[in-house]
């Protein structure tokens, strides 16, 4: 038996657990922890486990060693603290544990933050980085935002590190007016209200102004195999999606994935603006949507990925055939 644990994941977790599951359920131990007790996905899991909250860096590494040797872990699956657990893999191979993570700590802290990201992307000459601006104060964002709006629409703003698009606002100044009334809330605000909360932060974590992108969100779910890339384009629309083969996004991603030699799975997010692609993010995980891809594709990224990190390749092809589209519904979920 095969024990994998998931540590400290998103609700998610839920779904990528039952598509590990998916054949061969009785091979797999699924452990989850957290420090939410009533994480979701708890309910797909094996065993289960309470984490510390407050320790981090190398004091929470240690604590995952301990608790992979103390469980014989045989797969971790990480996501908290994900660089400084890669930057000690070595510590982990002693002990038999397989990462499914990619190694390189250096490239895993670029991509933790959105302004290091493009650094790193506009010296590597992709012409895929938007007009950012780097605010380190109220008085940079202010200035920031003036210098944008004379070339756009609107400007939206969000923190340089993010998960989940937490902080991500449209400014937007006609939320103030009557029209608004019956508009269902979302991430807008206005110049007024921003300032008078930023002026409240610290910018420990800078913030990144820049053009708002009105285009197509596409969110690219990739890992590499033994027969090459699986790379499955999602467009987004709301609650709707549909996976598109576009060749010219999927060799766009592909050559993002020779660059930063990406291995494991990796969720590549863009948004265009009159048709061109903007990249949004990098993030070395499998994404909060993965299972709709999959879905809709019939390819088991999660299930491929743990496989082949055991040493079984897994065979994968694209649908020949339309790919459908898919929705995503909340489902009612009782937890024990």
């Amino acid at each position: 038996m095969t024990k994998i644990w998931f540590n400290h994941w998103f609700s998610t977790a839920f779904h990528l657990i039952n598509l590990m599951k998916s054949g061969n359920e009785s091979d797999f131990i699924f452990i989850g922890t957290s420090t939410n007790s009533k994480a979701v996905y708890r309910e797909v899991c094996d065993e289960w486990y309470d984490e510390p909250a407050d320790v981090f860096e190398e004091e929470y590494v240690d604590f995952c060693l301990k608790f992979c040797e103390e469980h014989a872990v045989d797969v971790f699956v990480p996501r908290r603290n994900m660089a400084a657990i890669s930057a000690r893999s070595a510590d982990f191979s002693r002990l038999k544990v397989k990462l499914l993570a990619d190694l390189n700590a250096d490239l895993l802290r670029i991509l933790d933050s959105k302004t290091a990201t493009y650094d790193y992307f506009r010296a590597k000459n992709f012409d895929i980085v938007p007009n950012i601006k780097t605010a380190r104060s109220a008085e940079e964002f202010e200035s920031a935002y003036k210098e944008l709006k004379r070339g756009c629409e609107r400007v939206c703003y969000k923190l340089s590190q993010d998960e989940g698009a937490r902080s991500f606002r449209v400014i937007d100044d006609r939320i103030n007016d009557i029209s608004a009334l019956l508009n269902a809330p979302n991430s807008k605000i206005s110049l007024e209200n921003s300032l008078k909360i930023l002026r409240q932060y610290d910018f420990k974590i800078p913030i990144l102004v820049m053009p708002y992108l009105g285009g197509q969100e596409i969110s690219v779910d990739c890992l590499k195999t033994a027969a090459g890339y699986i790379i499955l384009p999602r467009y987004k629309n709301g609650r709707y999606s549909h996976v598109e083969l576009n060749s010219e996004i999927m060799d766009l991603c592909a050559k993002i994935l020779d660059e930063t030699g990406l291995e494991m799975p990796a969720n590549i997010q863009f948004k265009t603006e009159n048709g061109k692609p903007f990249l949004l993010e990098i993030n070395p995980r499998m994404s909060g949507g993965l299972q709709l891809s999959c879905a809709a594709t019939g390819i088991n990224i999660p299930k491929i990925a743990v496989e082949n990190l055991l040493g079984n390749e897994i065979p994968w092809e694209y649908p020949s055939g339309e790919i459908p589209t898919i929705v995503n519904l909340e489902t009612p979920v009782i937890l024990t």
